[in-house]
């Protein structure tokens, strides 16, 4: 077992050592810039800067403040709080920001690791804080995050901040910090509802004003032309452009692959024909799916006893209720993840559970980034593939709802698991279960 566990470690920081290399090579490669999701942030932050309309096509903006057209012709669908934030990044040239944010980015994963550490036992562990920082940059969805420049590093790193303070009855500490992550990316507004729900209204409240507060400062800034415009057009256009792509892994997407098929986001990119050709059924299923799994998250989250299990419920229901919900979206259940694996370590590690959690586990970390190849496979390779017009079979494209599918079972290992009382230590490990 030593040798194993040794073995492990030199694997796991040869690979995150791995995919720093093709970061940093990357991050040498100016060519690639216009690939990065950062080039949105800036746009926009530019954009406010010198009084122009934020949501402008995103192709107009790179245009007039890069030189050269982005390849997307549709709205930023970033927040106005995204376009704020990043507007004292824009100051330094876009190679710049470029650099500045994944510099910033690598800082965030560094402290994420420190605080896993620290949810894990309650205090620091250096060891730990290395070899959790080399798993993470070893692990797809962060290297995908870290390539783009997205915001996920930052989401989980709030995210997982205010849980620590959660822990320690900071509520209100907690609460802004959960608001400032709504205002910058929405997708954690169910966050806001638990604290209504669990009347826990220091948190709920805090959330709730730092997202007015914000927004009210972003309407000062950029006027109520765009406010209106990104909230009651922007958001809705850009999600019914990725409703039904094949890397978009929401539920929001299920009903839109089995009876409208999943579409091309672009030229070149594979699609697949739907189960059953019905597409007016296909909103229909999709948000029948989404709010029924939100609404039994919300349940069980609220009846858990354990703030760390209802979290981690809440974090896995935020990821999949999102209307787009791409690879790096799953940094986010890192802190799920750690919460379940340290439930299951406080039980001995009991069979069933633990074997689930391997499987889901080995799943995100070593399966999902190769799903392509798995499809390419089985339509004949790439070539074959190309002369089909890049349309796969309905059945080859199920393998895309896997990453879904792991999110629910996540969720309900979460749910399950149970800590009896006498191997508690502490409150925050007491039996959760339902009555």
């Amino acid at each position: 077992m030593v040798v194993l566990r040794y073995t492990l470690v030199v694997l796991v920081v040869i690979m995150g050592m791995a995919r720093l290399r093709i970061i940093l090579v990357l991050l040498a490669s100016p060519e690639s810039y216009m690939q990065r999701d950062t080039l949105t942030y800036y746009v926009m932050a530019k954009a406010i800067v010198t009084g122009l309309n934020p949501y402008l096509p995103l192709n107009e903006l790179a245009q007039r403040f890069i030189g050269s057209a982005s390849s997307m012709s549709h709205p930023a669908p970033s927040t106005p709080t995204t376009a704020l934030l990043f507007t004292p990044v824009s100051l330094f040239g876009f190679s710049n920001s470029v650099i500045i944010w994944s510099i910033f980015e690598l800082i965030l994963l560094a402290a994420i690791a420190y605080l896993l550490t620290i949810l894990w036992n309650g205090r620091r562990n250096l060891t730990g804080v290395v070899f959790i920082f080399m798993l993470l940059l070893a692990w797809y969805p962060v290297m995908v995050d870290l390539l783009f420049g997205q915001l996920s590093i930052l989401l989980t790193f709030l995210l997982l901040t205010s849980l620590l303070f959660l822990r320690k009855d900071r509520h209100t500490l907690a609460g802004g910090l959960i608001g400032l992550s709504v205002a910058t990316k929405i997708i954690s507004w169910p966050l806001i509802i638990y604290f209504a729900l669990k009347k826990d209204w220091k948190a709920f409240f805090s959330s709730t004003l730092t997202v007015i507060g914000l927004n009210l400062v972003a309407l000062f800034v950029i006027g109520i032309g765009p406010m209106t415009d990104y909230y009651l057009r922007v958001s809705m256009q850009v999600s019914a452009i990725y409703h039904g792509f094949l890397k978009n892994f929401s539920l929001w997407s299920i009903g839109y692959r089995l009876f409208e098929g999943s579409g091309s986001a672009g030229k070149n990119l594979i699609s697949a024909p739907p189960l059953i050709d019905l597409p007016g059924l296909a909103p229909w299923v999709s948000a029948g799916l989404a709010v029924t799994f939100l609404v039994v998250g919300l349940i069980w989250s609220i009846r858990s006893q354990d703030i760390g299990i209802a979290f981690s419920i809440l974090l896995c229901v935020i990821v999949a209720v999102s209307p787009i919900f791409w690879d790096h979206y799953y940094v986010i259940v890192i802190i799920s993840l750690a919460i379940l694996l340290h439930h299951l370590s406080k039980q001995s590690f009991p069979t069933w559970p633990t074997i689930f959690f391997l499987i889901i586990a080995g799943m995100l970390f070593l399966f999902n980034e190769r799903i392509d190849e798995v499809i390419f496979f089985l339509n004949g390779g790439k070539d074959l593939l190309e002369a089909k017009g890049n349309q796969i079979t309905f059945a080859s494209s199920l393998l895309e709802i896997l990453p879904t599918m792991e999110l629910i079972i996540l969720t309900i290992l979460l749910r399950g698991l149970n800590i009896p009382r006498n191997q508690a230590k502490n409150p925050e490990e007491l039996v959760y279960l339902e009555e």
